[in-house]
């Protein structure tokens, strides 16, 4: 269960749970605060754990001004001042990754953590996405796709193309993603603006302590390239060699253990 507070007349759903200090969670393209449904129980018994849906994702409006880097920014640092969270962890997958390095720029002091669950942020050199996201971003497939694209059947289809490990694949994560985008209509096509406006020579600019959690088997953002930015960019590294885009969900158990002891340390 969860809440919802409105912001500048944009209604935000969130999920918070524990007590202490704050953790934000933010998920990547086509989903919502469900992807972290394998986390929030372990990262709440230690932090104050809180996991948003993206602004036109799962129980979240779209703005009024439509979505960019910029207003979904915007957006949810007015959420968070809201909710009383200054300081904070920060963790965000694929899109939500590249949403929350920006952050963590243009905020360097609100952000005390940074983890990076195979984030997007090679703007246009990211590599073969799943075919319903790649037809999103073209405009004359647009319309198509957001029609095919909130049907159960297709989303069990592309959550098996992206799912490595398949028992992770079940009729929860099928329905969950459902209701994730079942609302989100041009929602799937305008979040595009997000990977066309981050600047991937921005990281150099984090601050704060960083941690990549790198699936070696995604298929959607190339492991190779996130795993020599990370490098460059001298973050921690951590690697699942046999999980995929998803690795949160895949290896959840590792995956919750790893950010713990990162978050914690």
């Amino acid at each position: 269960m969860g809440s919802s507070i409105d912001v500048d007349g944009v209604n935000i759903f969130y999920v918070m749970r524990g007590v202490g200090q704050p953790v934000v969670f933010l998920h990547g393209w086509a989903a919502s605060s469900f992807s972290w449904r394998k986390t929030l129980p372990v990262i709440s018994q230690h932090f104050r754990a809180l996991a948003l849906d993206l602004p036109g994702f799962g129980l979240s409006k779209r703005p009024p001004t439509g979505i960019s880097l910029s207003s979904v920014t915007d957006i949810l640092m007015k959420t968070l001042g809201r909710l009383g969270v200054e300081k904070f962890g920060l963790v965000g997958h694929s899109m939500g990754g590249a949403i929350s390095a920006h952050i963590a720029v243009k905020y360097p002091e609100k952000v005390e953590r940074l983890v990076l669950v195979n984030p997007s942020l090679l703007g246009g050199d990211d590599g073969r996405r799943p075919l319903a996201m790649e037809l999103a971003r073209n405009r004359f497939f647009s319309g198509l796709i957001t029609r095919l694209f909130v049907r159960k059947y297709f989303i069990k289809r592309v959550l098996s193309n992206i799912y490595v490990d398949k028992s992770a694949l079940d009729d929860e994560a099928v329905e969950g993603y459902y209701e994730s985008v079942k609302r989100a209509g041009p929602v799937l096509v305008e979040a595009g603006n997000i990977w066309r406006e981050f600047r991937t020579d921005s990281v150099y600019d984090i601050r704060c302590p960083k941690l990549f959690v790198l699936g070696g088997m995604d298929n959607v953002v190339p492991f190779q390239k996130n795993l020599e930015l990370a490098q460059k960019i001298g973050a921690e590294i951590h690697v699942e060699p046999d999980a995929g885009h998803s690795v949160h969900e895949e290896k959840a158990e590792s995956f919750n253990n790893v950010i713990l002891r990162f978050l914690r340390s």
